[in-house]
């Protein structure tokens, strides 16, 4: 009997779902990885959002493609932003992290440097976006100045939403944008946290692939038959 055998004959059913489940946050999400390196990468070492990973694997499935995103703080999601958005304005107020994140800067990619409030909040003056990211210093002025700056069909994404009840109030009552919250686990960090998103009541976004939503990673995949709901193994 070969050692695979052995291990499933002798180890308990629940205790390889414990397993399995770790595996899949460790290796196939890469939460793993993320810690030893003290970077927000996914399991092919590409740089991914700084967001639980419910909310990044929602995003993942729309097309952003010929939209524009303004960000407040330039952290680990600019480049996954400037690989899926058609234009990406980050603010950043830390010298040291905006001469980080200047040296990825693209055509796609615009990182500016803003040292005072005024300048911060005022980095993306005269014209609408399609994606608002609050995710740096002054969040709750930040979400005071939506409504200059989110076009009519926008989306706001607003991270550590938990830890800011008030900014998402703000969002949600005043500004009447629709809250979704995406709660779990994320990159390096040991504890759950929330990644919110808000929704213009005329949000409109093509799926990014031929079907939404896409497989979650350590997703069974199956597909019902029609409508009788049978299960289909697919690959």
């Amino acid at each position: 009997m070969c050692a695979k055998k052995i291990i499933n004959h002798l180890v308990p059913g629940r205790i390889k779902k414990l397993l399995q489940n770790f595996w899949i946050l460790s290796e196939s999400y890469a939460q793993r990885k993320t810690i030893m390196l003290g970077k927000c990468v996914n399991e092919k070492g590409n740089e991914i959002p700084w967001y639980t990973y419910p909310a990044i694997e929602y995003l993942n499935g729309l097309d952003f493609s010929d939209m524009t995103v303004l960000k407040f703080g330039s952290g680990a999601s600019s480049v996954w932003w400037a690989g899926k958005a058609g234009f990406v304005l980050a603010v950043e107020n830390n010298k040291e992290w905006f001469e980080i994140s200047r040296e990825k800067s693209s055509d796609r990619l615009n990182v500016v440097f803003a040292d005072t409030e005024s300048d911060y909040l005022a980095a993306g003056a005269g014209r609408k976006f399609n994606v608002i990211v609050i995710d740096g210093v002054y969040r709750h002025r930040c979400a005071d100045m939506i409504p200059n700056a989110l076009d009519k069909n926008g989306l706001v994404i607003l991270d550590n939403s938990d830890w800011y009840p008030e900014t998402a109030r703000v969002l949600r009552e005043r500004h009447d944008l629709l809250q979704v919250d995406f709660h779990g686990f994320g990159p390096i960090n040991n504890y759950t946290w929330t990644t919110s998103l808000f929704f213009s009541r005329f949000f409109l976004c093509r799926p990014s692939g031929d079907r939404l939503p896409n497989y979650s990673l350590g997703a069974l995949r199956q597909l019902a038959d029609g409508q009788n709901l049978s299960m289909t193994a697919v690959d």
